[in-house]
């Protein structure tokens, strides 16, 4: 197992990434159902709930980060090879930048020919999510898309440099894109770290040391911290569990996986106030320790992890990374084109939002075929290249 592709890993990356695309969709067409947003929730909302992993793409990206820094160096950690790790560096910028650009370049098309329907759509559903192109009030000036005026060459620059910049106007999902390739570099820096000076000593020891440091620097460090030492731990010590322990971590890995606000089934978590370090960035942890639970109780039982190694789980694992990029693109045109035209032949509401999450995920999965391919071919081409200047046979890496 330990030299194989990660495929429950990479499976439970794409459950993820409809679960964002879920949390999406409640965001722009039914903002209080899920109560995700602070000024579109009530006592009936659903945030808060035990079940609300189903719609909490908030934790989704935690795992997101967790698994990276469980899946980038698993390779190097299990060879011993250097090669390994500075192959995976060399690919981490061009691996994220091909698929980036493309949907940036799309978006830019889009905005151009008229074919997104967000503005008219948020003003019957009243979500300032969707009227703000994905991007809630706080965090971005309500109405910024509206004013928005598409460039080719800044859709371009964009697409290539959105991981030092942080900026996401033509794919506001691409907000990720800045953390998760600081936390690569951090990921990278901290593996040749446990291997060649900790020789994988004082794992837990130096674990604490790293994730006391993230939480003062960046809280979103914190998940690909986890993920780098449960990575070292797990293949150092190739450590298993019976199935009933498994599941028990599993069940509790989920239910934390809900965690948003410390309100009904977590109000508990309001007990949780000192120190401040952890209670300001209670979310972030709670959300790390489930996503660490998750990864764990996969690795740790072979019965599941074979349960979960299969072709369909192994297209989830493809589709992840697409459908994370393409969906909000698709929710704010198709979709948004779809919702308006059910209100104006007077559907019933519920009606509507089936049909309209229907869409979305159908036709994002429509979108995203092309893109497993281009995905496919591109890393095999950055595959060659970076083989080409790691081989064993360099001396610069011996």
């Amino acid at each position: 197992m330990n030299h194989q592709r990660l495929i429950p890993l990479e499976a439970m990356r794409g459950l993820a990434a409809i679960i964002v695309l879920v949390h999406h969709v409640l965001l722009g067409f039914s903002p209080y159902v899920s109560g995700l947003l602070p000024q579109a929730r009530n006592a009936n909302s659903f945030v808060g709930e035990w079940y609300f992993f189903l719609f909490n793409g908030t934790s989704s990206v935690t795992f997101f980060f967790t698994l990276s820094g469980f899946v980038l160096c698993w390779s190097y950690f299990n060879s011993g090879d250097k090669s390994d790790l500075l192959k995976a560096f060399f690919k981490r910028w061009p691996r994220l930048a091909g698929l980036v650009l493309i949907t940036c370049l799309s978006s830019y098309v889009i905005f151009k020919l008229g074919f997104y329907y967000y503005e008219p759509a948020s003003l019957i559903s009243n979500s300032t999510w969707l009227l703000n192109f994905g991007c809630p009030t706080p965090y971005c000036t309500d109405g910024w898309a509206i004013r928005f005026e598409p460039s080719l060459l800044d859709a371009f620059t964009q697409g290539l440099t959105t991981f030092f910049t942080g900026n996401s106007t033509y794919n506001t999902n691409l907000w990720t894109m800045k953390l998760e390739f600081i936390g690569s570099i951090v990921v990278f820096l901290i593996a040749a770290f446990i291997s060649l000076i900790l020789s994988f000593n004082y794992l837990v020891t130096a674990s604490i040391i790293f994730l006391i440091w993230a939480l003062t620097v960046n809280p979103y460090l914190v998940p690909f911290i986890a993920g780098i030492f449960l990575s070292a731990i797990v293949a150092k010590y190739k450590t298993k569990i019976n199935l009933r322990f498994a599941l028990s971590l599993l069940i509790v890995g989920v239910y934390l996986l809900s965690y948003l606000i410390p309100e009904k089934d977590f109000s508990w978590v309001t007990l949780i106030q000192y120190p401040s370090l952890i209670a300001d960035n209670i979310r972030i942890i709670i959300n790390t320790i489930a996503s660490v639970l998750i990864i764990f109780s996969i690795m740790a039982n072979d019965l599941i992890f074979n349960k979960i190694n299969g072709r369909f789980f192994s297209f989830l694992g493809k589709l992840s990374f697409p459908l994370y990029l393409v969906h909000t693109l698709v929710i704010c045109s198709i979709s948004s084109f779809s919702y308006i035209t059910m209100h104006h032949y007077g559907y019933k509401d519920e009606l509507i939002f089936i049909i309209t999450f229907l869409i979305t995920l159908s036709s994002s999965i429509m979108v995203s075929l092309p893109l497993i391919y281009m995905d496919s071919f591109w890393l095999k081409k950055i595959n060659k290249i970076a083989s080409m200047l790691f081989n064993k046979t360099n001396p610069l890496i011996k």
